[in-house]
């Protein structure tokens, strides 16, 4: 399927941010579970305890809690696992509030959520990290050729927000063009980074996409301390993400007691915030041989691909020019 092959070339797993490909010829496949419920239990309530353990790359999550495969604004990637849909209570709420504040403000078409964990943790399939319930993919907000919102698709966007769905990699008849929907995916950032359901670590992204909301936030007025902390939150990694979102979260103070350990960096908000809670943040413990997980290379997922018709071929070529740029190297930012 055509999809699938576009993904292939798509999602290059990392070993900053874990992000990888859906599908991959050689990783196992997750367990599917049986009739998988449309909804996730209710979040409001006062049940649901969940504890991240160990390191994001090499962890488990106990009392996993799955996201809703559909909800106000949000739904689960139909084409992903939905074994791969588990998260910490307050990773899961704070997705679903972020989500339900888009479509109350601007409307429009879910956003659409990847992976997030397995509902025990541990290894998973294509990812490097997303073991412990505080990693979560997503993707950007998109409109259409009609400037209308349109379902999102993993396709990567260039430096004036434009991309192109190709469908049929070896058919260029059947392109849609995208753009990015900059204005809602600015506001589902600003919900994540100013709610307080769980505390955003980092968000790994293209310098270029970076750069796009960055000046929308400034030109629409955006409180400025909420800038100041995208700005901080924000860093292209190894592999640029420019088709997707990586959001890492933060332990909770309850998780650290019971053994959650976050990587770097801590930033002065969050040990004050810990410090308040009479708390402090643990480093990564050593990473067991065991928590790898198979990945795919950049190369072996463009071989995957097969045949691809010339625009394909043109804009991996341009990409090239923002996969190779130096690491702008700001505070915080691993």
């Amino acid at each position: 399927m055509s999809a699938t092959r576009l993904a292939a070339l798509l999602w290059i797993g990392t070993a900053v941010t874990g992000c990888s490909p859906p599908k991959a010829p050689t990783a196992p496949a997750l367990a599917q579970p049986e009739a998988p419920p449309s909804a996730a239990p209710d979040l409001d309530g006062s049940n649901l305890d969940s504890t991240s353990v160990r390191n994001p790359n090499d962890g488990s999550l106990l009392g996993g809690v799955p996201l809703p495969l559909e909800a106000p604004g949000l739904r689960f990637n139909p084409a992903r696992d939905p074994a791969a849909r588990f998260g910490t209570v307050e990773v899961v709420r704070a997705l679903v509030a972020a989500a339900a504040r888009v479509d109350r403000e601007l409307g429009g078409l879910p956003i659409t959520i990847n992976d997030l964990s397995l509902e025990s943790g541990g290894p998973i399939p294509r990812h490097r990290s997303h073991q412990s319930g505080r990693d979560v993919d997503t993707l950007f907000y998109q409109l259409g050729p009609d400037g209308e919102p349109i379902e999102s698709v993993g396709a990567f966007f260039d430096p004036s927000g434009r991309g192109v769905d190709f469908r049929d990699l070896a058919d260029p008849d059947d392109d849609v063009a995208l753009t990015l929907d900059i204005p809602r995916t600015w506001l589902f950032l600003r919900a994540l980074i100013e709610g307080e359901l769980a505390q955003l670590q980092n968000i790994y992204v293209a310098e270029h996409i970076r750069t796009l909301l960055l000046a929308h936030a400034r030109a629409v007025g955006a409180p400025a301390a909420t800038i100041r902390r995208f700005e901080a939150l924000t860093c292209q990694p190894s592999y640029p993400h420019d088709d997707h979102f990586h959001f890492r979260f933060f332990c909770t103070p309850d998780d650290i007691a019971k053994g959650c350990r976050d990587s770097q960096p801590v930033y002065p908000w969050q040990q004050q915030r810990l410090a308040n809670a009479g708390v402090r943040p643990l480093p990564l413990a050593k990473k067991r041989k065991e928590a790898s997980s198979m990945i795919v290379t950049h190369a072996e997922a463009r071989q995957s691909a097969g045949a691809l018709d010339a625009e394909v071929e043109r804009w991996l070529d341009r990409r090239e020019e923002w996969i190779k740029k130096p690491h702008p190297g700001r505070p915080y930012c691993p």
